[in-house]
């Protein structure tokens, strides 16, 4: 019996079934077109319906510019050429370079974050740096340091969470030293990493919160039969969490 080619291709529907999944036996080549690379297919997924191109969505999709000439000008950016000098060079606008820089921005950040999930991260660091980045009035911090919340004043903070045994930052941004800014950085690293790595933080107040927040698991109380209402589940820290 013959078996349907497999064409190592995931379906990009997110409401599909097999969304992002290879090798699933799912896709069938329907048709094929011409491109100035030569010919490209369309395939077909069997569990959504959709039908969706081979070259789908990359940064020189439904370009009539030579692929050779926007891989000039992104290098060209990379080294730090002005656009008016790769505009006068190449012979395109400037709107037209930065059109093929943001192409290429959104796809590099997609392959970005496909590469960052399910890291094997064993220890996490946990770091902020104090940066004026607006100066107002100057307010006065809490008897912590921290600023206080709904602060607006120029005492920002660049924070960030680092792996170091890859030497990676898993996640970064800026904010006052709250509470909110130490529970985002959290959640973001926590997207990014498998399980519950080890966390090292300096004695910022609300970093231990934070943690509990995100990595919790909830008690139950078993009801005892005396009048009342039964004790409500409570938050504990998970087991792994060092």
């Amino acid at each position: 019996m013959r078996k349907p080619k497999d064409w190592g291709q995931p379906c990009p529907n997110p409401d599909c079934s097999h969304y992002r999944l290879i090798h699933r036996g799912n896709l069938s080549a329907i048709s094929t077109y011409m491109t100035q690379r030569g010919k490209r297919r369309i395939f077909h997924c069997s569990a959504c319906k959709r039908p969706f191109s081979e070259t789908r969505a990359p940064v020189f999709f439904a370009l009539r510019t030579p692929e050779e000439k926007v891989m000039m000008a992104l290098k060209m950016l990379l080294v730090k050429v002005a656009l008016s000098d790769i505009g006068f060079v190449l012979g395109v606008p400037e709107a037209t370079v930065l059109a093929w820089l943001r192409r290429a921005a959104q796809q590099a950040q997609e392959i970005h974050a496909h590469l960052r999930r399910d890291l094997p991260v064993t220890q996490v660091q946990l770091d902020d740096m104090w940066r004026c980045i607006r100066r107002q009035p100057a307010q006065q911090a809490g008897p912590d340091g921290d600023s206080t919340q709904g602060s607006t004043h120029g005492r920002q903070w660049v924070w960030s969470s680092f792996a170091p045994e890859f030497r990676l930052i898993l996640a970064a941004l800026v904010g006052p030293r709250t509470f909110a800014s130490a529970l985002q950085l959290i959640q973001m690293t926590a997207a990014v990493v498998w399980g519950v790595p080890c966390f090292f933080r300096d004695g910022f107040s609300c970093s231990l919160s934070a943690l509990l927040e995100v990595y919790h698991t909830f008690q139950t109380f078993p009801r005892t039969g005396k009048p009342g209402r039964p004790k409500q589940p409570g938050k504990e820290p998970h087991p792994d969490l060092v």
